[in-house]
């Protein structure tokens, strides 16, 4: 058998060798300046080539690096940033330095060259090929009952509010520049203009994350549309909140490791358990300090599953040195556990958590695990799941074996919109009509503001105008007509997307909504390659099985582009890392780290 290795790989390897043996210390620059060369060249390779191979070559020589010496991989990797990214050197070396370290730390636990470097390179950057899922097949306590059934609904309505990715920003200054040359705008920065190019409003701007002010002004408007029972994620209502741990909750953001990877993260669910403790029972609150995720029974026959599915997130770089530890921190098995309780104490559930696991923020091997579990235990015992993290206004759908077909759906997901407006979106909420039975949703109403008047608001001194955008019920049952005794099921959203390919107008309202009616956002037109992988996603409860891809915003570089073009197409786009619009704006993959 012939073992091909990469050119710049096997000057990596030798350089290893050489640099093993004692160097006088005048030679210490010479020898990183080298290094960072050789690394520069593996991460052109890869812009240029946007292959797996020259991916898993620029992984093989960062760990080289790295087991030398970590300090070395990452100056280089600092130095380089600013060139292939077109990002200042402090956005670069907030990056580098807050996340690089368990990036190395994952890559000198990984088999790149067995299989985890592929799977690395898919599934953060979308190079590669889809791995095979390996997560294989659950065994649960107890098959699922045959005569198995929904409860018929009570007819009493209550309301509950869903409020997803606040991002308030405490460094938001009026005033400053709004088209600044960060991943994130309207803050005060060393080199920020001493006039701005577009001034950041008291309320907010498309570019930059929420002051503390729309949030709050948020949350004096509610009670004027709602009387929520109870608020779902965040909130600040005079209600019970059940909140959820998302990516940001971290810092470094999103790195939150696990039993396998090691490293410690209890003083974040410390500090969660005690915020949380004026809303959850003790038992709750004992859950959260393990590791984030608890159940709660709001009511008698209902129970709140909080999910800290950070485990699975794709940018979460502690899974990559234990890629075959499919149910981080056995999370999948407690999940279970508590479903079948619920199932044999007769309850409806509600699961909540921040990344969707149809996302392809999500790791496809827990997804996958996590699909058959919906499967088992829906639609009796599940009665609705809800997630955030897209910032868009959006839904996910299961099916049990077999087709994907109205007959077949099972359970569904609500995406609820985000807070923020960032980026190119409207800020908004979600009140569900839920029955006090069934615990399904009967109808969604998404509430809005127009942040393009946000300029008008401070001119005039008035507030945002939070109002209705949309009914889904209305909207949709004017397509898909339901009985007033019928819940917004899976069966019926699965029809819903079967008339947004047969009905141009039903898709364009659809795709208006789900950018909270912002019309920034690029266009998808019906019948088009962004319709049909945007219809495909809202079928895929599983990750694995979206149409739209993973992207990174990586562009394939071109032989002699001049160093402007350069500038736009080829390089890393480390603002991916940022919840940032995509070139693909009906991509899921939006936010990341800051």
């Amino acid at each position: 058998m012939r073992i091909v290795i990469p050119t710049l790989v096997l000057s990596l390897a030798v350089a290893s060798s050489v640099y093993a043996a004692p160097t006088p210390v005048t030679h210490h620059l010479e020898k990183r300046n080298w290094i960072t060369d050789k690394i520069k060249s593996l991460f052109e390779d890869v812009l240029h080539s946007m292959e797996c191979d020259a991916c898993v070559a620029a992984l093989v020589g960062v760990k080289d690096v790295a087991w030398l010496n970590k300090n070395w991989a990452l100056d280089a990797i600092n130095s380089i940033c600013p060139s292939l990214s077109k990002q200042s050197a402090d956005v670069c070396s907030g990056l580098v330095y807050s996340q690089g370290p368990v990036i190395l730390d994952s890559l000198l636990s990984a088999d790149i060259t067995g299989g985890d470097g592929k799977f690395m390179c898919f599934q953060v950057l979308g190079i590669c090929s889809p791995p095979a899922i390996g997560s294989g097949t659950l065994t649960f306590p107890k098959s699922k009952p045959a005569n198995s059934v929904v409860p018929a609904p009570s007819g009493t309505l209550v309301d509950v509010v869903h409020l997803s990715d606040w991002h308030v920003d405490t460094q938001y200054v009026q005033g400053s520049e709004a088209a600044c040359n960060k991943p994130l705008c309207c803050r005060k920065y060393a080199d920020s203009p001493a006039v701005a190019n577009r001034s950041a409003s008291s309320w907010g701007d498309y570019n930059c994350d929420s002051p503390p002010k729309l949030g709050l002004n948020l949350l004096t408007y509610i009670p004027t549309v709602a009387n929520p029972s109870f608020a779902i994620l965040t909130a600040g209502l005079n209600v019970k909140i059940y909140p959820t741990v998302g990516n940001h909750e971290a810092g470094p953001v999103n790195l939150f490791p696990t039993t396998a990877s090691g490293g410690d993260i209890s003083w974040l669910y410390s500090s969660l358990a005690d915020d949380w403790s004026r809303w959850l029972p003790a038992d709750a609150v004992n859950s959260v300090k393990n590791y984030g995720a608890y159940t709660v029974s709001p009511q008698p026959g209902f129970r709140i599953i909080s999910l800290n599915n950070n485990f699975y997130y794709t940018m979460n770089f502690y899974l990559y040195g234990h890629t075959k530890d499919y149910d981080p921190n056995g999370e999948i098995k407690w999940l279970i556990a508590q479903l079948q309780a619920a199932e044999d104490a007769g309850e409806r559930v509600w699961i909540i958590g921040h990344v969707g696991p149809s996302q392809t923020d999500c790791i496809q091997n827990w997804s996958a695990l996590y699909y058959q579990v919906v499967q088992r235990y829906s639609p009796h015992v599940i009665a609705e799941q809800f997630f955030g993290h897209t910032h868009y206004d959006d839904f996910a759908l299961y099916y049990g074996p077999g087709a994907k077909s109205s007959q077949n759906a099972i359970a569904s997901a609500w995406i609820g919109p985000s807070v923020t407006h960032y980026t190119n979106l409207n800020p908004g909420f979600c009140v569900y009509k839920v029955d006090t039975k069934s615990w399904n949703v009967f109808d969604s109403l998404t509430y809005i503001a127009d942040l393009n008047q946000a300029a008008s608001w401070d001119a005039s001194g008035s507030s945002p105008n939070w109002h209705l955008e949309y009914s889904a019920r209305a909207a949709y049952g004017a397509y898909v007509p339901l009985n007033a005794t019928a819940p917004l099921s899976a069966s019926w959203w699965h029809s819903v997307t079967t008339t947004f390919e047969t009905t141009p107008a039903a898709f364009q309202k659809y795709w208006s909504y789900r950018g909270k009616s912002a019309g920034r956002i690029a266009a998808c037109a019906p019948g088009s390659t962004c319709a049909a992988e945007m219809i495909c996603d809202l079928r895929a409860g599983k990750s694995s099985d979206a149409c739209s891809g993973i992207s990174f915003a990586l562009k394939k570089r071109e032989d002699g582009e001049e160093e402007e073009e350069k500038e736009a197409a080829g390089e890393i786009e480390t603002r991916a890392l940022y919840p940032r619009a995509n070139d693909k704006p009906w991509n899921k993959k939006l936010c990341g780290t800051y």
